[in-house]
């Protein structure tokens, strides 16, 4: 099953210093396998129903038109989920509070302040 327009929508954006990538990418990994758990994107009996979940990362650039002029010394990770609606979202949330590397993720948003889409709407799609 494809994400359609007005699916609900959980994402956050941050800028990690180079020196952090190695543990932050070790916790996303965490995440991601906990996802892989706890999660299915197709229905499974057991599983909670999810629609996408993917985790990019990127160099950032001093200035995206001219990659000549190098890095900034971080890394720009976009980590996004869509779920079927809002009561699937909040049982994600629900099961979020289990896993036990919760606290860790939590203090990414502490220490990095991403910028956070909670409870977005899916607003356009290929």
């Amino acid at each position: 099953m494809s994400f359609k327009i007005g699916n609900t929508s959980f994402g956050f954006t941050m800028r990690v210093p180079d020196g952090d990538e190695k543990a932050v990418d070790d916790l996303l990994s965490a995440h991601a396998n906990w996802m892989s758990e706890t999660h299915s994107l197709e229905l499974v009996n057991g599983k909670l129903h999810t629609l996408e979940y993917f985790v990019s990362k990127a160099t950032e650039l001093n200035d995206m038109m001219d990659p000549s002029k190098g890095t900034t010394g971080n890394i720009i990770y976009n980590i996004c989920e869509v779920h079927i609606d809002d009561e699937h979202f909040g049982k994600h949330v629900e099961l979020g509070q289990n896993w036990s590397r919760i606290g860790e993720f939590f203090e990414l948003f502490e220490k990095y302040t991403p910028l956070v889409t909670m409870g977005g709407r899916v607003i356009q799609k290929l």
